[in-house]
């Protein structure tokens, strides 16, 4: 039942900022051994060489297109080559779009749905033999509550999320009973990435950027945005042996934006 991940290998991928970063590091910190991915060289080896400061011989990095399958692939035998196993798979990276349904482009509409949903389906058909094989494993996908309900001006990442969780569920039942498949669903989130994004619907709307903030966080019940810490302790809950009876969920990380 312990969150001690010692001797454990662990993939997480958009892992060169924000949520990814966050989840890496936490997993660092419970032992775990990481390699990190992402699609940014600059900023994958700038993280790589903070983490190492730490804890060295535990990560390692890999430069991810997780649209590509060769990418993936190459992802994933550099694990097994690196530690000989993969015990956890964290599907995280991401992008979205800001703009109404009816200007978003077919090029934007197929990069979001290729990244976000395209490459939880490839990590997890690439990763998941390997699991199934040693009767042992976890992945969580990083959905989103814009997954389970309707959102101004992200159509794609909308329609991107909603699949994730229901590929997720699929995954799940395809994989018992070794391997668990779960997926948590953040509100939003304190990052950098959230900082533009108001400076994005600001430039549709016209409103002012501290004016949109306000909004969304009226729709938080408990009253403040999720930090990357909150999420990344779910995932590492999820990925425990505290979760061992718990798969093919979505769980909810929203300040109670979204409850079901």
């Amino acid at each position: 039942m312990s969150r001690d991940f010692q001797g454990e290998t662990v993939i997480v991928t958009g892992a060169a900022r924000g949520l990814g970063r966050g989840i890496a590091t936490a997993f660092l910190r419970a032992g775990a051994q990481v390699l990190i991915a992402d699609i940014d060289t600059d900023r994958l080896e700038g993280t790589a060489r903070s983490l190492r400061e730490s804890d060295g011989e535990a990560v390692a990095a890999v430069q991810v297109d997780v649209s590509r399958e060769g990418d993936v692939e190459r992802m994933v035998q550099a694990a097994l080559a690196w530690s000989g196993k993969i015990d956890h798979l964290i599907n995280n990276a991401g992008i979205v779009r800001i703009a109404p349904l009816v200007e978003t482009s077919e090029s934007d509409w197929d990069r979001v749905i290729d990244v976000n949903l395209k490459g939880v389906y490839l990590g997890m058909r690439l990763a998941l033999p390997h699991m199934v094989a040693r009767k042992s494993g976890s992945i969580v996908n990083i959905a989103s509550q814009a997954g389970k309900r309707g959102n101004r001006y992200i159509a794609p990442y909308c329609a991107s999320k909603a699949g994730v969780i229901s590929l997720t569920q699929t995954a799940a039942l395809e994989a018992a009973p070794h391997v668990r498949v779960n997926c948590v669903c953040p509100g939003f989130i304190n990052t950098e990435l959230q900082e533009e994004e108001y400076d994005q619907v600001a430039a549709i709307t016209h409103e002012d950027r501290d004016e949109i903030k306000s909004g969304w966080m009226a729709a938080m019940p408990l009253g403040r945005f999720q930090e990357v810490e909150d999420v990344a302790e779910a995932v590492l809950f999820l990925s425990s042996g505290a979760a061992s009876q718990t798969t093919g969920e979505a769980m909810n990380i929203s300040g109670g934006m979204v409850m079901d």
